[in-house]
This record gives C-alpha cells, structure tokens and sequence, in this order.
C-alpha cells in the first residue's frame, strides 16, 4: 500500500509539467543509478531564495564532494534558477524548490541535508564579515572555492540571443545591460537617476541599454515595474540562461547588489556595481571585473556593522542616503571606464569622442 501511494503521487507530480517528463524521468533514472545501484552518498544543498546566494554557495560543493568523496549532489535552488546551478557543471543536478526532482528525493532516499543559515538571518542577527561565498562556506564548515563558479549558455540559447541581439542592434553598437530592480528598497538607485544616465547615453546615439529584470519583488510578493525611458524594456522576457546568453554578449553590465550582478560578475563581464547598505567587497566575484560605485556617505556598509545592520530591508534611519547620493555623473563615469579598458571590446571609436564631449558639456 505504501509503494502504491508513492506511486500514485509520483505520477501526478509528474503530470503536473507534462513538457518536462522526460528530463524528470531521466533525472530519476540517473538518482537511482547512483544512489540505489551505485551506492553513492545523496547530498542535498538547499538555497530557496536569492540568485546572488545561490551563485555564492556554489562555491561550497567541491568541499562538500571532498566531505563526501562518492556522493551524488543535488542543489535545491530559488524559483526559475535550476538551470543555472546546473549550467556550473559543479552538481549532478539540481531543482528549483517547488520542482519534481526535489519532491522525488525527498521521498525516495535517505539523504546528507544542508540548509545553510547566512550570520543576518539569525533570529539575532550578526553582522556578515566574510566575502558572501566564504560566509557560506563557514557555515557550512567548508572552504569555498569561488574560483569554480562559471555560468555558459547552452549553444542554442546563444543562437536565439545573437539573432535577437542583431535585431535589435543592426549597427553592432556596444550593448550595456542595466538591472534596476526590484529587490530591497535599500539596495535600490532611485529610478530619477536611472533615467538620467539612460538619457546621457542615449542622447549621444552611442550605446544600445537594455533593461533586464522582472517586475516582482520576491521579497514582498507585489509588482514594482521598473521601466526606464530610453532603454529596450526586456525585463519579465528572458529566463536565467537567456540572461546569461545576454550577458555573454554584453559591453558592460550596470547593477545595483542582485541576482544579475553576481552573475555577470561570476562571468567576468565588465561590470559597474551600485552598492551602499552592503559593501560591494564582499560581494562580487574574486575574478570580477567591476567598478564598485558608491554615494559618499558615512553610514556606507552598515548591513556588515558589528552591532548587526543599521537598515532594514524596507528603508533606513537615513532615508537609504547611501544609495540616493549617488550620482548619475559617477555611474556614468564608471561606465566609460568599462567601457573602454584594455578588457573590452568597443565596436566604436566615435562613442568615446562622443561621451568626452558629453563630459566637457556638462
């Protein structure tokens, strides 16, 4: 009666996406292999929210695969993300949290759980003092191996997004990915100055924006557009491997402390990074290339105070002054830098006339 039942609901959990039947089939043929047949240890690693988390704690697995040296690894992963834990080639497969395989192996085998709890998500919070990867690995009593975190698209995906890309950019011009939000209030760059930096670029016909993101905050579950005049609105379009295929191809990506970010960061692509409640040190790539811009504020960082943050995630003491100081002319100057180091590839001589020339304007 207890195979039956398991049975029954195992057939109606794969029902439930009929599109992915076979990957979850074959998924399931793959964990009985090597869990039943082979005998390996079944180590689950969950993360269920946050994309810049999930991209730190990828760093953990290959100290967790050295704990265990013949596991079978499987990571549990925020909504719409499992294909990125995957595309790290760093687990044997992975799930989002609602997804079948996660519902399959917690059913079917004993399993070696980890559910890391980050130092500021204590019921008494303590301040984040370590780069983010390194604070999971401590969590998780590991050494964190950043250095193996790498995204790549699948080659179709990139084919689908060079084609969109050249739609969209018949002139080849250099492609700068913006992602405003939505996320922590806190964390967020008033949309005012978003607007004048797209303007300053698009006024001088030199650069294609494209605004990348979606319109729910997953932290308070309400849509908050984040539209911004002068920039190919993309954002509720792509999923987590188009962005990445995006993000390969892109000049320069601008972000404020996201999922995106610490993906393009993990990719080496120029980056300009918006922080203020949380320092931008501990939290891009080692390999990232990133300008790290900040309002000129003396409570900057205070989500790492000792005494634990000084915000909250809905707003501040200081009316979030670290993030609405920033200026437009900074970030802008960021960009340019990026632009036009030695690491990127401009497709325009003029661009840099043009933008100097904006510079002596002003």
């Amino acid at each position: 009666m207890k195979y039956l039942q398991f049975f029954i609901e195992l057939i109606l959990q794969l029902c439930m996406k009929p599109a992915e039947i076979p990957r979850n089939l074959f998924l399931c043929v793959q964990c009985i292999w090597n869990v039943k047949i082979k005998g390996k240890t079944l180590v689950v690693l969950h993360r269920w929210v946050g994309i810049g988390d999930l991209v730190c704690m990828l760093g953990s697995v290959n100290g967790l695969r050295a704990r265990h040296p013949y596991s079978w690894v499987v990571v549990i992963c925020p909504p719409g993300t499992s294909q990125l834990a995957i595309s790290s080639g760093l687990c044997d497969a992975a799930s989002d949290v609602s997804g079948f395989i996660h519902w399959f192996v917690d059913r079917a085998f004993s399993q070696v759980v980890y559910h890391p709890v980050l130092p500021d998500e204590l019921r008494r919070v303590e301040a984040q003092q370590r780069h983010l990867a390194d604070e999971f690995a401590h969590v998780l009593g590991v050494k964190a191996d950043s250095q193996s975190i790498r995204f790549e698209a699948p080659r179709s995906i990139k084919r689908q997004m060079a084609r969109r890309l050249k739609a969209a950019n018949p002139e080849g011009r250099p492609v700068i990915i913006i992602h405003p939000g939505p996320t922590w209030v806190v964390r967020e760059w008033p949309l005012a100055r978003w607007a004048e930096l797209a303007e300053t670029l698009h006024t001088m016909h030199s650069a294609i924006i494209i605004n990348i993101g979606n319109d729910l905050d997953a932290y308070t579950q309400t849509l908050r557009p984040m539209q911004i005049h002068h920039a190919l609105n993309w954002s509720n379009e792509l999923r987590i491997m188009d962005t990445v295929a995006l993000l390969e191809q892109a000049s320069v990506f601008v972000g404020i402390d996201s999922g995106p970010l610490h993906i393009a960061t993990a990719m080496g692509v120029p980056s300009v990074g918006l922080f203020g409640p949380t320092d931008g040190r501990l939290i891009v790539h080692p390999r990232a290339r990133t300008i790290i811009v900040s309002g000129a504020v003396n409570c900057l960082g205070c989500h790492h105070l000792a005494a634990g943050p000084l915000h909250w995630k809905s707003g501040c003491p200081n009316n979030v002054a670290c993030m609405q100081e920033l200026s437009s002319d900074k970030v802008l100057s960021a960009v340019v830098k990026c632009l036009f180091s030695k690491a990127t590839i401009a497709s325009s001589a003029s661009l840099q006339e043009n933008i100097a020339s904006g510079f002596a304007s002003a």
